[in-house]
């Protein structure tokens, strides 16, 4: 893509903190950049500020077609504004209406998939926004009345990684006024939304009213003051995501309640899925202390969290039909007979093994687990089961359908495979347990 720059004629101390906002955020000098320009003051602030450094700028424009002509006169004003500045644009129309409607989601959020369908053709660069410190206020009235924990409650962050695109907000520091007094001291113009006052939309009515009526009531510096809660809120936040990640899948039913929550968003939210209801992580964390048993936690309509002996999994639904159950016939002789195995998993199947090694405990059939271990006859150490059944080409939908014989915790036999090594027969003459292995019908 085409990106354009021009030496500053002056260095405002806004157009300094925006510098220093960058740098500290690890943005390299003249690297190119997006900016997302809606065509209201807080964007035209941006696009002009950072138009003033020697980061190449490429526009990024959105028509929502929410506003009949007013989005399309947004459209031309920012297109205009482009071709003033010699910078190269991009340009996405979307119903967001429409699309709102057709997947049953609000306005706010289907207007966000809108944008981020935009900015993931934007990788070769990051994407700066125009959020400030008024909007970080209003974000945290907003989640601290819908509900949030330290993550939520940190606020937007000057860089975040998503999906394949990277967001900027170097305004992060600076109210509004700010920005709009800089518009004015140079001149610029810019568009105004009438939906900005709209008390439909509730964050009209955080700005318009709530946050007034806090200043005046409460504390006439709420800004500042919700300003250095929440950087008190990030920086603890990153504290606890790290103690967060030193558990596995394994390990999670021993951490905190705080780590285990944040553990399983981070987790979820490596499988691409996010937004995940408060209530649906407490049901994962319940589940996760149960010490045996199986238990499902639905996720959406794709997929469920499977909770097996403590350990999670995340499955397709479509992989959900219930394990399938075998009758294992057991009989006493001496030596082994012939194993006429067709393959791992292939019923029906039999093998030999040590009944003094036994001991009068009972063996039972159980598909596998998550964090089985097995050492096959003939093999030094354990390995992993999914290592074993990787090597041997097992599709992964077949495995939770196909048996394992154990005794208490240990894998004696894996069906079609081998036995455990320990629970071989020393000779020909010693004493055996006949094992026939069939998958009822």
């Amino acid at each position: 893509m085409l990106w354009s720059r021009i030496t500053p004629p002056f260095m405002p101390n806004l157009l300094l903190s925006i510098k220093a906002t960058l740098a500290a955020t690890g943005i390299r000098p003249a690297q190119p950049l997006y900016v997302s320009v809606s065509g209201g003051a807080d964007s035209i602030a941006l696009l002009h500020l950072l138009h003033q450094t020697d980061h190449p700028c490429h526009i990024l424009h959105l028509n929502h077609q929410l506003r009949g002509t007013d989005s399309d006169q947004d459209q031309q004003f920012v297109e205009t504004l482009a071709t003033q500045l010699h910078l190269p644009i991009t340009i996405k129309r979307i119903d967001v209406a429409a699309h709102a409607s057709q997947h049953k989601q609000s306005l706010e959020l289907a207007g966000r998939h809108a944008r981020h369908q935009l900015y993931r053709t934007c990788t070769d660069a990051p994407i700066a926004l125009a959020h400030h410190a008024d909007d970080q206020l209003e974000t945290f009235l907003l989640r601290l009345t819908r509900g949030a924990g330290t993550s939520g409650l940190s606020g937007m962050q000057p860089i975040q990684s998503l999906d394949n695109f990277t967001l900027l907000r170097p305004l992060l520091n600076h109210p509004k006024a700010d920005l709009i007094q800089w518009l004015q001291q140079q001149q610029l113009p810019w568009r105004e939304d009438a939906t900005n006052t709209d008390p439909a939309h509730t964050r009209n009515r955080i700005r318009h009213h709530i946050i007034p009526l806090l200043q005046q009531e409460l504390n006439p510096n709420l800004l500042s003051t919700i300003t250095r809660t929440m950087t008190l809120l990030s920086d603890e936040d990153h504290w606890l995501e790290q103690q967060a990640r030193t558990y596995t899948a394994q390990t999670v039913a021993t951490a905190p309640k705080s780590l285990q929550r944040r553990w399983i968003r981070h987790w979820l939210h490596q499988q691409q899925i996010d937004d995940i209801p408060f209530e649906t992580v407490e049901q994962i964390m319940q589940a996760l202390q149960q010490p045996d048993g199986t238990r499902h936690c639905d996720i959406n309509a794709a997929f469920v969290v499977r909770i097996e002996y403590g350990i999670p999994t995340l499955q397709p639904r479509n992989d959900l039909s219930p394990p399938p159950e075998w009758t294992l016939t057991q009989t006493e002789g001496t030596g082994w007979q012939p194993n006429t195995a067709h393959g791992i998993g292939i019923l029906p199947a039999h093998a030999s093994i040590s009944l003094a090694q036994l001991n009068h405990r009972a063996l039972h059939v159980r598909p596998p687990r998550p964090g089985d271990r097995f050492q096959p006859l003939g093999m030094q150490g354990h390995r992993k089961l999914q290592d074993i059944l990787t090597d041997q080409k097992v599709p992964l939908a077949q495995r939770n359908q196909m048996p394992v014989v154990c005794c208490e915790d240990e894998i004696v036999w894996l069906p079609g495979y081998a036995i455990a090594h320990h629970w071989r027969l020393a000779n020909q003459h010693a004493p055996a347990l006949h094992l026939h292995l069939v998958k009822n019908q």
